[in-house]
This record gives structure tokens, sequence and C-alpha cells, in this order.
């Protein structure tokens, strides 16, 4: 009995590890549902960063490119987005390492 728990508990926490590892999948972009317009266009970018303390504990990493999209959409206002660029960088500190995802689009005015 004692080792049928032992394994539940080492399966629960394994399972709960893994499931910080998850990210969500974001679309880049707006989605195409007739003529892409032809207006002015801007620059627009937007950053998300997290951190992996300790090497080992994620703070606010798998949700930095949907948090970053989201930034970029808000900037947009509605025009249409396009020529999204990713790049990513990291570096260590003190106590972990932060990764950032920067985001940086065209929005080109659709009025």
């Amino acid at each position: 009995m004692k080792t049928l728990t032992q394994r539940l508990t080492l399966a629960g926490a394994t399972l709960a590890l893994l499931a910080g590892c998850a990210g969500q999948a974001v679309q880049l972009g707006s989605r195409v549902s007739g003529p892409i317009p032809t207006g002015q266009s801007r620059v627009i970018t937007a950053e998300a960063c997290g951190f992996q303390l300790l090497l080992f504990i994620p703070i606010a990493i798998n949700g930095r490119m949907a948090s970053a999209y989201e930034e970029l959409e808000r900037q947009a206002a509605g025009d249409f987005i396009t020529d999204v660029e990713v790049q990513e960088r990291w570096g260590y500190r003190f106590v972990g390492t932060q990764y950032c995802t920067e985001l940086r689009a065209k929005a080109i005015s659709a009025r």
C-alpha cells in the first residue's frame, strides 16, 4: 500500500511539473477574410518577459507569446496586422534566467 501511495504521489508531482511546460499556440497576423488593406502602415512593437527561478521554477514563461501578441493587437486598434517578426532573447540574472519575446509588425489602416 505504501508503494502505491508513493507511486501515485510521484505520478501526480510529475504531471504537475509537466503541466508547467505547456504553452499556448498563438496565430500571428490578422486572419484574411477579404482583400488585404492597402492603406497607411505603421510599425508596432510589443514585448513580454518571464523568469525561470533557480533554473527550475517557471514564472510567466509560457504565456509570453500570447501576452506580447495581445499587446500588439491593442496597439493595432483593429487595424490589419502583417509582417510579424519574432525575436527571443534571454539573460542570466542573480537567481535564474529571464526570457523575453519581442514582436514587431506592421499595422495597416483598414480605413
